[in-house]
């Protein structure tokens, strides 16, 4: 049940950083590096050949095919939306207008290697450089930089490599970690300091590797496993940088757990199912996804083709990064990110005397990872403030 003093600590709460900080200041800036699950059109653009994307029936539900690899809307569509600026256009469509930012993310993109027809991180954070002076460096300082990549990675590195140990395995996500993590501090010394990054989704419960499995009574285990490590690491990376840079902000939201309870509990969620795809052929309809292969009602169905979520379920997964609590998303949540002061010096003992009675001890998204004491713990604390009437479960 929903606090019913919770839009009155709202109001509070900001009022209390305005007074206190007066260079807070709201984003109207996003960035949006990743794969096929943040795509907004660069595949179409850059590929020579057929984009299933660029033709229904993705887009069934906004009326046309628009590049998305989904019937709808994605994730930095609702995101935008929640931050009361436009949908920021894909980067390579070079007539749109970036004044709210740029949109680097394109379908089968990878951390490492160099994968033909689009473009692997590095190529995206290059892309973002050559590329940087369309916005002032206040701009780029108070922009959200929004991150999900890392899944073709592991799919790729499972697919080649179906029993590697244990060190094999941490070694091969210590690559990708590595690189990640230089690419943010690219990001970082071109005045970034906001960064949200969606964890991986368990890999082995998409529709498309359970098909190919030839189990899909159950989530494939290698590839999970690898996503489950890699989700470990990234967190432990960014307590590192935040510890490291000097205003380092960030936001880690825990997509792994919120498609693994809509998998297995999907009704809960409104779904009627989180195995089988909305489009495609096959046992859960985990492949060649087309016209005459799609569901009627895709709002029912958590997956639309054999490994992207329809716009019911990146609209879910929008507002849970959004607004949800710090078990789901932590150290703070995007709406608290926005209102995050640029001045990384916080007078905490007054911030936590003042908000102490708001709200009791929250369990941290740290925990989920078995990470030790936070040095950011207590801007947890002080920070957590979510609106329960507009969160969904996590």
């Amino acid at each position: 049940m929903a606090n019913p003093k919770s839009h009155l600590f709202s109001l509070s709460f900001f009022s209390f950083l305005l007074l206190h900080f007066p260079t807070v200041s709201l984003a109207q800036t996003l960035f949006v590096f990743g794969d096929g699950l943040y795509d907004t059109g660069n595949k179409q653009i850059i590929s020579s050949n057929r984009v299933d994307a660029s033709f229904p029936p993705y887009g069934n539900t906004l009326g046309e095919a628009t590049g998305r690899w989904s019937d709808g809307l994605i994730i930095p569509d609702y995101l935008a939306g929640f931050m009361n600026i436009p949908q920021i256009p894909p980067v390579l469509r070079s007539t749109s207008d970036f004044s709210h930012g740029a949109n680097f993310a394109i379908a089968d993109a990878t951390v490492l290697g160099s994968p033909p027809e689009t473009l692997t991180l590095s190529q995206q954070v290059m892309k973002f450089s050559e590329n940087k002076n369309k916005w002032t460096i206040q701009a780029r300082s108070e922009a959200i930089y929004l991150f999900y990549i890392g899944s073709n990675d592991y799919l790729n590195y499972a697919k080649n490599n179906p029993n590697p140990s244990a060190d094999q395995k941490e070694a091969f996500v210590d690559r990708v970690i590595t690189s990640i993590e230089a690419e943010l501090k690219v990001i970082y010394g071109s005045g970034g300091r906001k960064f949200a990054l969606q964890n991986l989704a368990p890999l082995g419960c998409l529709p498309a590797v359970k098909q190919a499995s030839g189990n899909v009574q159950e989530c494939v285990r290698l590839p999970s496993e690898m996503a489950a490590l890699h989700n470990k690491k990234l967190l432990q990376l960014l307590v590192e940088l935040s510890r490291e840079l000097s205003g380092f902000q960030y936001s880690f939201y825990d997509f792994f757990s919120s498609i693994q309870n809509r998998v297995i509990k999907s009704k809960t969620y409104t779904f009627e199912t989180g195995i089988a795809a909305c489009c495609g052929t096959g046992s859960v309809n985990g492949s060649s996804c087309s016209t005459y292969n799609v569901c009627a009602h895709p709002e029912d169905y958590l997956f639309f083709d054999g490994k992207h979520l329809t716009q019911e379920g990146n609209l879910q997964a929008g507002h849970l990064m959004w607004g949800s609590d710090p078990v789901v998303i932590g150290p703070n949540n995007l709406r608290e990110l926005l209102f995050l002061p640029l001045d990384s010096t916080f007078i905490l003992a007054d911030i936590q005397e003042a908000m102490a009675a708001t709200r009791p001890r929250q369990i941290k998204i740290e925990s989920i990872y078995d990470i030790k004491k936070i040095e950011s713990e207590m801007e947890t604390q002080w920070l957590y403030q979510v609106d329960k009437a507009s969160s969904f479960l996590i």
